[in-house]
């Protein structure tokens, strides 16, 4: 491979997230005899730590001529060549790597120890008591920085070979330190598990890569543990039947119609996953470690805080604080919505359903201004009322709503850049009053985290639409809670007046009752439907975004597009596309482009994986406002700037139009919805219902009477989970052994 040697000279630049480098090089060796043309100096820009000035590198990559900068070298990996002359080693050791080692030490080292000083080092870091004033802390801080500097350069350069991003190497590196290389090479699939977003294809394409042969006990492991993932993210189940997990593993690893591995050795490897405690098999039954932890333990935990007493508080002072309430806000409560508000002030733990229009929000509101003023002789007892919903959206609808301070539940669990929560079952929450909010989003994992930091004694209310889609990963916890009937429940099915004008709303409960009203595809003021073959959605929705845009609404703040499926004609990928091509033709030029996927300066785009070490999550959507140079792109999510390298834009995705899953939470001003044939298998009751509900002030919907139809008497098919069983038996144990909280903290 082609190189540049050298003596860096300068940073030109260092980007501190990516380790994205322009460095001026002074040129001592090279087989690009096309360099010797030109200055003794060449720009070298690539991604690497931030390299120490007056230190020889070997840099590999290629020549460019780029439009503006002129020539330069594009490094694809570097490492060190130490100058092996008194001088450069005597320059190295007192350089700013070394703390606390000056240029008269670093002197007596080489004068001592000879040109193989560093060698000699490492091998032996005892050497070093030869040296004059040479202490104990010194001769260890020499010693490591030298390995720590050599393992990590070459740990860094085999990375960057299997087209990981600077930013995933580090990671790598920080996790398994000297031993990277080693721990890879002898397991890939380890990065599944200890490193955030590495899943099974990147770490099996790593293995392979490595020579890793494709029946191996170890990829077979990986195999089964990611066909049970994905199985259960694909369709929200919290376990598979043993037998279909095993059919499943047989089909993946048969490579062109041969089998690669015998039955007799792929339950061997089921075995060896149980052994190991990364699947549980119950039965029949086989799910995912965590999953099935997180499901029990959830029940657990439920049916423990739902059998502590709160306040005690008389029903008629309740009543009292409420109707003062409601005097200074001039609001009428329905009988409804009394009793829930009073269940949910006198209630451990309680649940309050119901539909667009039903007043959610405005109970809510009703149950924090009365807790606060049957508190009000208690110090800090705001700080101790906590608002919460899964997303950032629903989160900021519900602030604004109530005026009350509101986060995420990831936040209010101090989720922190390491992906850990601060708050769990070991550190409980400071609270006395929980409200979750779009409660029907929550699956088993984050509920089981949620659960597990409440303190006992802290009064509980969940609100949700137990008609809207389940959450997006594994389990239903809403639903199964509802069903179990071991919870308070109110159901609000009183549509006020002024949700009652609404034909978006009226569409939404039609669509629950499965029924076709005459006007459905009549153009009414808040809601249309344009009837057109499904070869001419796609052009009827950049219409209906000029058209809308020509009224003042913005692509970017008001209008959302959202269909079920990714592949397809009018799919979201190629609607996408067809969208950033239109309306962003402006910054056609200013733009990046990754494995055949393209971002533009200004585009909507969303974020698909949780990162927290950048403060985002997934599902959290911005506007992209700067690209560098075609190696590097900033996203602006409301004021939190996020810089992406190249090789971590497949996080990215373009948002003029998300899945109608990923909008759940949120709400938009105009909402434009495809309904064609070819979305038949997603056309059901719940997703169509969902779609509805997400538009505050226009739907507009384009395609076939036949998918609409289809998609109102479409029946949802029931996700397979065990927490109404695990409640069922939890409560059973509670009630028998009359347990408290205390016994499962």
């Amino acid at each position: 491979m082609k190189f540049v040697e050298g003596l860096v000279k300068q940073t030109l630049f260092f980007n501190e997230e990516n380790s994205y480098s322009v460095l001026r090089v002074m040129i001592e060796n090279t087989d690009e005899s096309e360099l010797i043309r030109f200055e003794p100096t060449i720009v070298i820009c690539g991604f690497f730590p931030r390299l120490e000035p007056n230190q020889t590198y070997r840099f590999y990559g290629e020549i460019a001529d780029h439009p503006k900068y002129g020539i330069q070298y594009n490094a694809s990996r570097f490492e060190r060549v130490i100058n092996l002359t008194k001088t450069g080693i005597t320059e190295y050791l007192s350089s700013d790597l070394f703390k606390g080692i000056g240029p008269k030490t670093a002197e007596a080292i080489v004068e001592r120890l000879g040109t193989d000083a560093l060698d000699k080092i490492m091998n032996d870091p005892d050497v070093l008591d030869q040296i004059p004033r040479m202490n104990e802390n010194k001769k260890q801080a020499i010693w490591e920085t030298l390995r720590e500097n050599r393992a990590m350069e070459s740990t860094l350069i085999w990375l960057y070979g299997f087209a990981i991003s600077p930013k995933m190497a580090l990671k790598i590196y920080q996790k398994f330190g000297f031993a990277a290389i080693d721990i890879v090479k002898d397991n890939p699939y380890v990065l599944m598990d200890d490193i955030d977003n590495i899943g099974f294809i990147r770490a099996d394409e790593i293995a392979l890569k490595i020579g890793f042969p494709e029946n191996d006990p170890k990829r077979l492991r990986a195999v089964m543990l990611y066909l049970l993932n994905e199985y259960m993210n694909k369709y929200g189940d919290t376990y598979l039947e043993k037998d279909k997990l095993l059919e499943y593993a047989e089909s993946y690893l048969a490579k062109e119609g041969k089998k690669l591995l015998e039955p007799s050795e792929i339950m061997a490897g089921f075995d060896l996953l149980v052994g190991s405690g990364k699947i549980v098999e119950d039965s029949n039954f086989v799910s995912i470690s965590v999953i099935h932890h997180a499901e029990k333990g959830l029940a657990e935990r439920l049916s423990a805080l739902n059998r502590e007493a709160s306040d005690d508080f008389d029903e008629e002072l309740i009543q009292l604080y409420l109707e003062k309430f409601a005097s200074t806000q001039v609001v009428i409560y329905t009988p409804t919505q009394k009793k829930a508000i009073m269940m949910a002030l006198k209630e451990p733990f309680s649940i309050i359903t119901g539909g667009p229009g039903t007043g959610k929000t405005t109970i809510i509101d009703a149950i924090v201004q009365v807790y606060l003023r049957m508190h009000q002789g208690m110090k800090d007892i705001k700080e101790l009322i906590k608002l919460a919903a899964p997303t950032g959206k629903a989160a900021k609808r519900l602030q604004e709503a109530t005026g009350f301070p509101t986060t995420t539940i990831h936040r209010l669990l101090g989720y922190d850049y390491e992906g850990k929560f601060t708050y769990g079952r070991h550190h409980p929450l400071d609270a006395k009053l929980v409200i979750i909010d779009e409660a029907s989003m929550l699956d088993v994992i984050l509920a089981s985290q949620l659960f597990s930091a409440m303190k006992p004694r802290t009064q509980i209310v969940l609100v949700g639409d137990d008609n809207q889609l389940p959450s997006v990963g594994p389990g239903q916890v809403l639903a199964d809670m509802i069903e179990s009937d071991l919870f308070s429940v109110s159901k609000l099915d009183e549509i006020h007046r002024q949700a009652a004008d609404s034909s978006i709303i009226r569409l939404a409960y039609d669509v629950l009752n499965q029924q076709i009203t005459e006007d459905v595809f009549s153009f009414l003021p808040d809601r249309i439907f344009h009837v057109t073959k499904e070869n001419l959605v796609a052009d009827y929705i950049l219409k209906c975004i000029r058209e809308e845009m020509a009224e003042g609404k913005t692509l970017l703040d008001d209008i959302q597009v959202l269909s079920p499926l990714y592949k397809g004609a009018n799919g979201i990928d190629r609607l996408n596309q067809l969208i950033q091509e239109r309306f962003n033709r402006i910054h056609a030029a200013h733009k990046i482009t990754v494995n055949g996927r393209e971002f533009r300066f200004q585009d909507k785009v969303m974020q698909l994986v949780n990162q927290p070490e950048d403060g985002i999550m997934n599902g959290d959507q911005g506007i992209v406002v700067a690209i560098i140079e075609d190696k590097e792109l900033h996203v602006d999510f409301s004021g939190n700037i996020v810089k992406y390298n190249v090789k971590d834009l497949d996080n990215l995705t373009l948002a003029y139009v998300v899945s109608i899953h990923k909008a759940q939470g949120s709400e938009f001003n105009v909402v434009i919805l495809p309904l064609v044939s070819s979305h038949g298998i997603m056309l059901k009751k719940k997703l169509l219902y969902t779609a509805i509900t997400r538009a505050k002030e226009k739907l507009i919907m384009i395609g076939e009477k036949y998918a609409l139809q289809k998609g109102i008497y479409g029946n949802d098919l029931p996700r397979k989970t065990r927490l109404r069983e695990y409640l069922q038996q939890a409560h059973q144990l509670s009630a028998d052994k009359e347990l408290t909280i205390e016994d499962f903290l």
